[in-house]
Formats: structure tokens, sequence, C-alpha cells
């Protein structure tokens, strides 16, 4: 065998490996919550989906670092589901991930990865404690998902 076929053969062994886990783990809202509320900021620093990364792995989800709008592909893939605005109510440990603002909203240019926060029963948290679901003052489009219980 060549040393690129062995090459792709560890990968590929790897990756069958990494997806056998992600489909294997079970995700604890309490422990997520509890990780993003005592590490939260009063202010924002940027790094929404550092935090909320994080938060995903003190539950036990296999997360990993993307930027904050990319959520919205990777959610489905590690047991969550997206959930209907319509008549929706935010349950603990629900993510949230908004689309980046249209270009003529940016008031930062961190505003160009979007955002994703999590909710820990009384608020949602990014890398801050926030006042509301949205970040921005105008409309950005955004999904919500949930943890296929």
């Amino acid at each position: 065998m060549t040393k690129g076929k062995k090459v792709f053969a560890g990968l590929l062994i790897l990756l069958v490996g990494y997806a056998v886990w992600m489909q294997t783990y079970s995700f604890d809202a309490e422990k997520a919550t509890t990780h993003l509320t005592e590490h939260g900021r009063d202010h924002s620093i940027h790094c929404c989906a550092w935090y909320t990364m994080r938060a995903l792995q003190a539950g036990g989800c296999p997360a990993i670092i993307l930027p904050a709008q990319w959520y919205k592909y990777y959610m489905p893939l590690v047991q969550f589901e997206e959930v209907p605005k319509k008549g929706y109510k935010a349950k603990k440990g629900d993510v949230v991930v908004f689309e980046r603002p249209a270009w003529k909203d940016w008031k930062k240019i961190s505003q160009w990865w979007g955002h994703v926060a999590m909710y820990n029963g009384k608020q949602w948290i990014s890398d801050y404690k926030q006042n509301d679901m949205s970040p921005y003052g105008k409309n950005v489009p955004y999904r919500v998902y949930r943890y296929k219980q």
C-alpha cells in the first residue's frame, strides 16, 4: 500500500469514528447552560461562537469552532433540530443562530460572522449575558435549534 493510500485510509477511519461518536452522545442542557452562565460576561468580547461551542462541549456535544452563522449547518449534524418560529417559547439549552446582517447594517466588522447564543432558562447568553435573543437592532434572519430528546 502506498503512503498516500495509508494516509487516506487513516483519515477515512478517523472520519467514520468521529461520525459514529457524534451520533452516540447525549446532550445535558443543564451542564451546558450552567457552564455558559458561569462564563458569560457583562458585555460582548465578540467571541460568541467560542463561548457557545464551549457550553455545548460542557453539555456533552461534540462541538467544533466555526463562524457563528455556520452553526445553522452544524447543529442538525449533532442531533439538534430546527424549532418552528410560530408559537416559539424558549427552552433551556435552545441555540439561536443569526445570519450576518446586511452590509449596510454592520456596526462592527465582527458582525460579518453572524451570532450564536444559548438560552439558559432565564436569558440568552453567548460570550455575554444578552438583554434579548437578538443582539442586533434590526431584523436579521435566524434559526433556533433544540436537542432531539
